[in-house]
Order: structure tokens, then C-alpha cells, then sequence
């Protein structure tokens, strides 16, 4: 079986990342995988911690960036062009594996179907052990709530057994498979957080280059030429990357929105919301403002799985409407100005 198994290049962008990488690679070099079939890339804006060290321990190798371009999309992509592999999973540094065949059941479904462009996992892993914000938004299937409503998730809730995602899909038993339209407000914000993709099908496909690399523009472009067949593998990966609390995530993500998604930079193909999109923004308001939807949804999900963690979703609507409210004034102000 390991003579039929796909070379996997893992792409991850660094940038003083030790405190969570060690643990990252541990992971993917104990894999129930043949281990001279991955290599492990690192797109690196210069870290002086210990991600070098890391990196050399693990076998790694590491593709410096210039400082003056030194950012997680740009790290990745260049990451993603020094990949030889078949396929390219792409792995945050605070994304783990939970299990050691997670690698094979991943790539199976790219094994057995040459058409799929890439594989997703169904959940994020889901723990009582995490804290607070990682429980939310692994409940949720998302770290955002605009996604959620507008059905951009790349994830489904852990309250899900059946397909509640954007497209249509068939049932495979151990996946989903799924295709979604050429229009990118019907497409899922899939391509990182462990999605592994066909290489050569994307290259063929897509605007892989390191300035346009947005891995979820990448997969857009694909599915914009032809290619719409997905795998949502019936597994989860472990994302914990929300432990500073609520106002913490809010000033990230108002970093990251403002410059990936409300500055109409041309690089993009796909953003969180965009022409087409008004009346599910209207009803997002409308269900932030009020918080009757967002307290039905954390109830429902109670009822299910017991955790007060889904009573952070109507506050989290709220900071969310009020932050890209403000984004979206200060831009239209720039551009008005201009």
C-alpha cells in the first residue's frame, strides 16, 4: 500500500512560531505515513525564536522571506511554489493532527477519485478540555459569524451529521463529496486549516504565484475553470489559536479583514462578502442587533452538546457587525477621499 501512496508536501508559514510548531510537526513525523514520502516546508519571515531550531529537528525545510514581505498569505505562498509533491496540505503552525492515520484517510479520497481537486475535514476538533473561545468556534465550525450566515463556512457545526454547507454533496460513508459553483459567493473559505490539495491540478488552474497566493482564491480559480469536485473527510484537525479571549480575536481579526477583505485589493478573487451578498449582510445585522437568531442557534446547539461556550455567538455577532462596520466606513471614506 505505501508504493500507491502520494508524496505530500506540508507548506506552513512561520514567523516566531515555536511555541506551537514543535508540537505541529511532532505530529506530522509520526503519521502512519511513509515518512520519505513527506517533506515539510517553511515559508519564513525571519523568526529569531526557536522555529529554526524547530525546523532542523523536524527535517524541515526552510525558504526565507524579505522582511519587507514578511506575512502568514505571502510566507505560504511562496512555501506552496517550493512544494514537489503530489499533493500540498496546507498547515498552520497552530493546526495538529489528532490521530496518526489522519494523513491516509485525508488523501484516500484524492487516491480513489482523480477528479477531486482537494480534501477538507468535516469539523474542527472539538474538546471540554479547550478553553472557552476555541470550544466556540469549534462548536460553530467557524471563526467568524458573517461566514456562518452567509453559508461560506469551511466547516460544518459539531451539531451536524448531514451536509448543511454551500453546494451540493453525496454521502461517500467516510466523506462528503462535494461541488460547489463558479461563483464565489457560493464558495466555502476552504484551503487552510489542513486542506490538502492535487498540485498539479491547481498549478494548471489557478493564480499560484506568492503576491496572489490567497489559498482560498487558489481553490476559486480551479473551481472557475472546470474543476468543482471536493472531499469533506468525516474527521476534524485541531486549531487552537484563540486562547488571548474575546477582545483579542476581535483586534485580529479587524487586522486581517482590513487588509484581506474590505480594501477591494485587485489580488483577490474571493472575500467574506461582495457584490451579491447584501441581503444576507442586511439579515446578519439585523440578526446582530436584535440577538434573537444568534441566541436561537447558541440554544439549539445547547440543547445538543452542553457547553456555554455557544453563548459567546450573540456577543461575537455584535463585536464582528460593529467591526466590519467600521471597516467598511473607513474604506468607502478612502475611497470617496480618493
Amino acid at each position: 500500500m505505501s508504493e500507491s501512496l502520494p508524496c505530500i508536501s506540508v507548506v506552513t508559514a512561520t514567523y516566531n512560531s515555536g511555541k506551537t510548531l514543535a508540537e505541529c510537526l511532532r505530529l506530522v513525523r509520526e503519521q502512519n505515513y511513509p515518512q520519505e514520502k513527506i517533506e515539510i516546508i517553511l515559508g519564513d519571515g525571519g523568526s529569531t525564536d526557536d522555529t529554526l531550531d524547530i525546523a532542523r529537528q523536524y527535517k524541515a525545510k526552510v525558504i526565507s522571506i524579505p522582511p519587507e514581505k514578511q506575512h502568514a498569505e505571502f510566507n505560504r505562498g511562496v512555501g506552496y511554489n517550493n512544494a514537489k509533491g503530489e499533493l500540498v496540505l496546507i498547515l498552520d503552525h497552530d493546526n495538529f493532527l489528532p490521530y496518526k492515520n489522519w494523513l491516509r484517510d485525508m488523501a484516500l479520497p484524492l487516491i480513489e477519485n482523480p477528479n477531486m481537486v482537494a480534501t477538507n475535514t468535516c469539523y474542527y476538533h472539538y474538546d471540554k478540555k479547550y478553553g472557552l473561545m476555541n470550544r466556540y468556534f469549534a462548536l460553530f465550525g467557524t471563526s467568524d459569524p458573517l461566514p456562518y450566515y452567509l453559508k461560506k463556512t469551511d466547516r460544518l457545526p459539531q451539531t451536524a451529521t448531514k451536509w448543511v454547507l454551500t453546494g451540493k454533496a453525496e454521502d461517500k460513508g467516510s466523506y462528503f463529496l462535494a461541488e460547489f459553483e463558479a461563483d464565489p459567493r457560493k464558495f466555502p473559505s476552504i484551503g487552510t486549516n489542513g486542506c490538502l490539495m492535487r498540485r498539479e491540478l491547481v498549478n494548471n488552474n489557478a493564480d499560484v504565484r506568492p503576491d496572489y497566493h490567497y489559498p482560498i482564491d487558489v481553490l476559486f480559480d480551479v473551481v472557475k475553470n472546470g474543476h468543482n469536485q471536493f472531499g469533506f473527510v468525516k474527521n476534524s484537525i485541531i486549531h487552537l489559536t484563540y486562547e488571548r479571549g474575546f477582545f483579542e480575536f476581535l483586534k485580529r481579526r479587524k487586522r486581517f479583514a482590513d487588509r484581506y477583505h474590505f480594501q477591494y485589493n485587485s489580488k483577490r478573487r474571493w472575500s467574506l462578502a461582495m457584490p451579491g451578498d447584501e441581503l444576507g449582510i442586511v439579515l446578519f445585522i439585523i440578526y446582530s442587533l436584535t440577538f434573537v437568531r444568534p441566541v436561537w442557534d447558541a440554544l439549539k446547539g445547547f440543547i445538543k452538546i452542553r457547553d456555554i461556550a455557544w453563548f459567546i455567538h450573540p456577543f461575537m455577532c455584535v463585536g464582528i457587525l460593529f467591526i466590519y462596520g467600521f471597516i467598511t466606513m473607513k474604506h468607502k471614506a478612502l475611497t470617496l477621499f480618493k
